[in-house]
């Protein structure tokens, strides 16, 4: 285990970058509510961990939190090219790491390397545990279906509430899918809806050719049970072109929805989400919609006329969190939205 700190370049213009090894400090800035962290370790390359301000200055979605990488955040070195530029820069550094091998278990037959790994074990409070991310890489769009793949994933252990145990769980997947999020999953021709090709847009504020929106891991867990939550990341196929993690500060959150039986898990689909008026809900043989305020109050009640797919206009709502119920003749299932 590798736990060495250097102060990466920070502008008050732009990203600002900051390499990091205070494991301790990331966490307890990362969760929101709800949970209580413990036994939190890195594993990685120096200069791997670290922390971000200043993302509402970039298009990568996301105002501040942690960045994991599989190149480097050391810009005092010349060879290094710092995440906050062009796009027309390139960011490929290789840690001289090895893989990790819950990624393997999900890409198997690659090579793995420059793993970075951050892990800690988790009490939740309520059946709920949800963050946010983005997943970044420089293999945008030249690698996509090749020999490099880099992978990531968000990988969990501990009771599962439908009946035994989680082993090894990622919960970083493709929405409405079982495909994790990676290169292949996620591009311009492969659920591009959670795609952004920062190369086209000739990006001036992040260095990696194309980035996922931010995106949502949630899983089903049993309150006040322990789990180990590791987040894992790795070059596969070669030890160059940098992919990155950044997660969202204050985004890990536990809390509770009552009365709720989950339906064909990966099924239910809503999008986009977050959202700015509109929402897609696609689920096989809807009979009903409700859409509920935090405090599980019904805000609109509506019969479906497609049992497959509608939409919800919130035009007229205030901003804030939601949760859509969807009701079949199986059960219920909900999925939480966020209206900006």
């Amino acid at each position: 285990m590798l736990l060495i700190a250097i102060a990466g370049s920070t502008l008050s213009a732009q990203i600002a970058i900051t390499s990091d090894t205070n494991t301790v400090q990331l966490i307890n800035n990362f969760i929101l509510f709800g949970v209580s962290a413990s036994n939190v370790q890195y594993t990685g390359g120096a200069n791997t961990l670290g922390s971000f301000t200043n993302g509402n200055t970039t298009n990568i979605g996301l105002p501040d939190g942690i960045i994991m990488t599989t190149g480097s955040l050391d810009t005092t070195q010349s060879s290094v090219v710092y995440i906050g530029s062009p796009v027309t820069e390139f960011a490929s550094a290789s840690t001289s790491g090895g893989g990790d091998s819950s990624l393997s278990n999900i890409l198997p037959g690659y090579s793995l390397n420059d793993a970075s790994v951050l892990e800690f074990d988790l009490v939740p409070v309520g059946n709920i545990l949800e963050f946010n991310y983005v997943f970044a890489s420089e293999e945008y769009p030249e690698y996509v279906n090749s020999a490099f793949n880099d992978i990531f994933g968000f990988f969990i252990n501990g009771p599962d509430p439908q009946g035994g145990n989680y082993t090894d769980r990622n919960i970083a997947i493709v929405p409405g899918t079982s495909l994790p999020v990676a290169i292949d999953n996620v591009n311009a021709s492969a659920n591009s809806l959670y795609f952004i090709d920062n190369q086209t847009l000739n990006g001036q504020t992040i260095v990696f050719d194309g980035f996922t929106t931010p995106l949502l891991a949630q899983v089903n867990v049993t309150p006040l049970s322990t789990y180990h939550l590791k987040m894992a990341i790795a070059d596969a196929g070669d030890m160059t072109f940098d992919s990155g993690i950044f997660l969202k500060a204050q985004s890990m959150k536990s809390y509770t929805i009552t009365g709720v039986q989950d339906i064909n898990a990966g099924v239910l689909s809503v999008y986009p989400n977050p959202t700015r008026s509109k929402l897609t809900v696609k689920q096989e043989n809807m009979q009903r919609l409700e859409l509920m305020d935090l405090q599980g109050r019904i805000v609109q009640d509506l019969n479906v006329d497609n049992p497959n797919e509608t939409t919800i206009d919130l035009t007229e709502l205030p901003k804030g969190i939601y949760f859509v119920k969807v009701i079949t003749a199986m059960g219920v299932a909900v999925e939480k939205v966020v209206y900006e």
